[in-house]
């Protein structure tokens, strides 16, 4: 199954380390290095590929390259995500999903996901453990906007660049 989304690449620092430091704590799948992401906008199949390198050419997008600075968990659907404080990130998520008559969503979050979790061993652990990254950086966003097409396999998603903007 292919889905197409719009996003940023990233870079972590020690995402080893981060994976070390959790091993302990939680079950789960960690995100494969190659496939770190931030997502500013998921199509899906909502619109051809071609439709949308036409479309988004057109908009003058600009997303300013930030720190990842902390980590986060999604408690409802158990994602272990890198945080980014960056304005520029809401900015083009909404002109996105304005020249695409797409909703914008006014929750969204931008992070990166590092893990699914599927089972906490020691949920007391795993938030002292998040606190120790509170005000830590562990990588880097590039400011580059990917179309990016994921074709979902059991081994798991295999990303093909369609286009850099």
């Amino acid at each position: 199954m292919n889905r197409i989304f719009l996003a940023l690449p990233v870079i972590l620092s020690d995402y080893k380390g981060i994976q070390n430091d959790f091993d302990d704590i939680v079950q789960g799948r960690w995100v494969p290095t190659q496939n770190l992401h931030l997502t500013l906008q998921f199509f899906g199949h909502t619109f051809e590929k071609e439709f949308l390198i036409e479309r988004l050419s057109r908009l003058q997008l600009k997303a300013d390259a930030s720190e990842l600075k902390g980590l986060q968990c999604f408690n409802d659907n158990k994602v272990l995500y890198a945080k980014t404080d960056n304005p520029s990130l809401q900015i083009v998520h909404r002109q996105v999903a304005e020249a695409l008559d797409l909703p914008h969503d006014e929750a969204f979050i931008p992070h990166v996901t590092l893990m699914r979790i599927k089972k906490i061993h020691h949920e007391d652990l795993l938030h002292k453990r998040i606190h120790l990254y509170d005000q830590k950086v562990i990588g880097r966003l590039h400011p580059t906007l990917q179309l990016i097409q994921s074709l979902l396999t059991p081994e798991g998603a295999i990303y093909t660049l369609l286009k850099e903007f």
